[in-house]
């Protein structure tokens, strides 16, 4: 980084920065920036006055000129640990996870005992899925200062996300023995609550948080989740649905200016199923001799279809098979799948390129599974992504042998659960904030799926959610036969190994519930509120088999 240059630069005014700690005290940050401005004005240079800018700036929600600001303190005063947390806090408004993280770990290494740094950290770690990590870096924040209510709170929330109720409420109860109007504390027990199918409890604490005014953005969106489920449980769907549409409001707002102007998912699948619908087959096939120059799985499976279609049940029913080992999304094809398949003539290069090219991408891609720790030598390896749908050309271009285990359910379950469901508002999620937007998304790739697989044919088994829940064994062994592999009878108890995994997927908590019917027909009670989109759904209701009604 650059430093700010302070040779030849005026002290600031001691009155004038006594008048800053005063307007900051009081909450005018206007003033306190005016006064900032007045000194910067006649050659003054001191971190604080860009930290007041940048202040005012995070209340104009204008992140990346705060961050700007932020980043001119940090050159004058590199170590300071109050500055590093400004932007790492500015860098998770913006959704630059990475670097947040990055930043909250410099600013540790500087102040080891400094408490907020950990907690920040362990929030941003949440929120890329890693509850694991966020976990230890709350607890290492407790461990600090025991009366950390906010981590404390976190760590409530991350027990009750796992399925661990007695450990949130321990948690939760002490945070709220600190501080009664701890709001995460709340929701925790308003999740441990649904969870134990005690709504109207449930109901009782998300409205005290929801009634509080502080509670906005991000928290306010997840307490009216919250809301949503406690409502349903209660067989309240009209106002469910109302909570739901009011979550998706708020963060359709928030996250409106991360993905203004960028290509969508449906639109891509929509291109994708255009090219390959008068594409030449021969075009892209290729030998099923490819080959890698790395040691591979014996079996290479691709677990995909559709959000909220049971990938992550069926993944966790076969990651408890002794000759299968699972891969939950994680994107190994991300940088390729950029390169070739957003326009017409990245495809034209995808298809055209050497043996020796597709080898060496091959190659990363089983780098990357190793890196990530997995032995997949002897074992039939299934890589689990929903949406690698999006992905097949790629897929079927780099790993001709690979099998296509397409996960489906009902449509309008599909829909309904990912409206309601969210983890972390990605590129794909958004577009999942509005019914319009999933059933569109859901129809662009299905229609994909189908046109790829009409035209290159690859080894394929279509496995629907409803088949596993009405003849558990009857399914597997259809699945394993595909697979093949023996079904083996430990499946059957998938629900323990799922308990002891760190699930990523906003399934989670379903999944170590074990099998249960629940999930099937739930749009049943949504029919009025799912018609605008019957008609888009329709056909893949008939074509997977599903009742009109």
């Amino acid at each position: 980084m650059a430093m700010e240059s302070t040779a030849g630069a005026e002290r600031p005014q001691p009155h004038t920065m006594r008048e800053i700690a005063a307007a900051v005290s009081a909450a005018d940050f206007q003033r306190a920036s005016d006064l900032a401005d007045m000194e910067l004005s006649r050659g003054a240079i001191h971190p604080a006055l860009f930290n007041v800018r940048a202040l005012l700036l995070e209340r104009q929600q204008r992140d990346e000129e705060a961050l700007a600001e932020y980043q001119r303190a940090r050159a004058l005063s590199p170590k300071d640990a109050a500055i590093l947390n400004a932007i790492g806090l500015c860098f998770t408004r913006l959704y630059r996870l990475e670097e947040a993280i990055a930043v909250f770990d410099e600013a540790i290494r500087y102040h080891p005992t400094y408490t907020p740094s950990y907690y920040r950290k362990g929030i941003v770690l949440g929120m890329s899925g890693d509850l694991e990590a966020a976990a230890q870096a709350h607890q290492r924040a407790v461990a600090l200062y025991p009366r950390s209510t906010e981590a404390l709170a976190s760590l409530a929330s991350i027990a009750a996300r796992k399925d661990e109720p007695e450990k949130a409420r321990a948690f939760a109860e002490r945070a709220l023995k600190i501080n009664p109007s701890e709001t995460t504390a709340m929701a925790a027990l308003a999740l441990v609550d649904n969870s134990e199918r005690q709504f109207e409890r449930a109901e009782q604490h998300i409205r005290a948080v929801l009634d509080n005014p502080a509670v906005v953005g991000h928290g306010r969106a997840v307490a009216l989740g919250i809301l949503g489920d406690a409502l349903d449980g209660q067989n309240r769907f009209a106002d469910a649905f109302a909570a739901y549409s009011a979550e998706n409001a708020q963060l359709l707002q928030l996250h409106a200016a991360r993905f203004a102007g960028k290509p969508r998912g449906a639109d891509l699948a929509q291109g994708l199923a255009a090219y390959f619908e008068t594409a030449a087959a021969e075009n892209w096939r290729v030998s099923s001799s490819a080959t890698s120059t790395h040691k591979a799985a014996d079996r290479h499976v691709f677990l995909v279809g559709f959000f909220r279609s049971g990938t992550t049940l069926l993944e966790q029913v076969l990651e408890s098979h002794p000759d299968i080992v699972t891969l939950e999304e994680r994107d190994f094809l991300g940088e390729p799948a950029e390169r070739y398949l957003t326009n017409d003539i990245g495809l034209a290069r995808l298809a055209a390129l050497p043996a020796e090219t597709l080898t060496a991408m091959r190659d990363e891609y089983w780098q990357r599974v190793h890196a990530h720790g997995l032995k997949v030598e002897g074992k039939v390896f299934v890589d689990k992504h929903p949406l690698n749908t999006l992905k097949l050309p790629l897929i079927l271009r780099l790993f001709p042998d690979a099998r296509i285990l397409f996960a489906v359910r009902d449509p309008r379950d599909v829909i309904l659960s990912s409206f309601r469901r969210h983890f972390e508002v990605n590129a794909a999620m958004y577009e999942l904030l509005t019914l319009d937007g999933a059933a569109r998304l859901y129809d662009s790739v299905m229609r994909l799926a189908e046109v790829l697989r009409e035209k290159l044919s690859p080894p394929f088994l279509m496995h629907r959610y409803e088949d596993m829940i009405e003849d558990f064994s009857g399914s597997l062994h259809r699945v394993c036969d595909f697979l093949g592999v023996p079904f083996r009878e430990e499946m059957k108890e998938f629900d323990s190994t799922a308990r002891l995994q760190d699930i990523r997927s906003p399934s989670a908590q379903q999944v170590r519930r074990g099998l249960y019917s629940d999930g099937v027909g739930q749009w049943r009670h949504y029919s009025a509120q799912l018609e605008p989109v019957r008609l888009l759904l329709l056909p893949w209701i008939e074509r997977f088999g599903y009742p009109a009604d």
